[in-house]
């Protein structure tokens, strides 16, 4: 969906840096974000990290199993469903060594990390999360039907 995929990289060597992951060219749906899935259930957060060192510029979101993020005008997010959506956010990142050796763990300093569940919102304008209820955001969903 993003311009920027996740093309590969185990959850259990992400923590390697950037041997362990590779980006390529997305759908292009929504910009200024990787996304990974299936993220706490394959151990994928030092992968995200990673994949933010190499590209700070992006907000790196991971999502859980049996939950979406639903983007609503390219600006805000809500998250549904029964598990969580991690935001990075690498805007103030002041170290990253994700290039420097493809045999030793990546340091990353400055990364914000946000946990959002069933009714958090996040602004993508902002980079800002906020607290939210699940059943506004499925009555939007079923108003936009």
């Amino acid at each position: 969906m993003a311009e920027v995929m996740m093309a590969a990289g185990e959850g259990e060597s992400s923590h390697q840096g950037q041997e362990s992951i590779r980006l390529s060219p997305g759908l292009g749906l929504i910009s200024g974000v990787i996304i990974d899935q299936h993220f706490a259930e394959r151990g994928r957060m030092g992968r995200l990290l990673g994949a933010v060192g190499q590209n700070p510029r992006l907000l790196g979101i991971g999502i859980d199993e049996d939950t979406a993020l639903v983007i609503q005008g390219h600006e805000q997010a809500a998250v549904i469903g029964s598990g969580a959506v991690y935001i990075v956010d690498g805007r103030h990142v002041t170290h990253a060594d994700t290039f420097e050796s493809p045999d030793r763990a990546i340091s990353l300093f400055g990364a914000t990390v946000h946990v959002l569940s069933a009714g958090d919102r996040f602004s993508l304008a902002d980079r800002v999360p906020s607290l939210g209820r699940t059943e506004d955001i499925e009555s939007q969903l079923v108003e936009a039907r």
